[in-house]
């Protein structure tokens, strides 16, 4: 069995059978992996803590086609983020475009990079959501990462962003009504 270590971010978890979920991480080497945590719902599971939704965690894996987690330990909890209902809706946004908007096992440092300079930002405790300032710039450059270029206009809102998106995905972004 081949055992590897990754750090990356939580975009999702996803449950699986009675206690098992399916994590989704963003991670700088390998991309979007997913990953599978057996008995992680479980009460006395040790590392449910370390997996929090937008937290950057460093995770040990064995297999080879669908690695299952057989160790865990968070690098970094925003915490600022998951204490404000407003600032958790901007982060999933921005998990979900990088769920939507990316293929699986295709690395991009840039983009990975990206998104903890976004999660960095929000999480920053004199942040107050009341404009979409941080998603909508963390939105353009990812766009331009992955090679979209956003029409150039001089005034660009939330909005036309979101429509755009959802454009170019040929689908909604979810999180937007939440």
């Amino acid at each position: 069995m081949k055992y590897r270590k990754h750090t990356g971010v939580i975009l999702k978890k996803q449950n699986y059978k009675e206690a098992d979920q399916i994590l989704t991480l963003w991670t700088k080497d390998l991309g979007k992996v997913r990953i599978l945590a057996k008995s992680i719902r479980l009460p006395k599971s040790k590392l449910a803590f370390a997996l929090q939704d937008l937290s950057l965690c460093e995770v040990d894996v064995a297999g080879g086609n669908f690695p299952v987690l057989i160790g865990a330990k968070p690098v970094k909890q925003y915490n600022s983020i998951h204490q404000d209902l407003q600032k958790m809706a901007i982060g999933l946004y921005g998990a979900e475009l990088m769920l939507k908007m990316t293929a699986d096992e295709h690395p991009n440092s840039v983009a990975f990079d990206l998104l903890i300079d976004f999660l960095h930002n929000l999480n920053h405790p004199d942040y107050y959501p009341a404009d979409y300032k941080i998603l909508d710039k963390f939105s353009l450059d990812l766009l331009d990462t992955l090679g979209f270029r956003f029409p150039e206009e001089k005034e660009v809102d939330h909005t036309t962003i979101n429509k755009f998106i959802e454009y170019i995905l040929e689908r909604p972004v979810w999180t937007t009504k939440f």
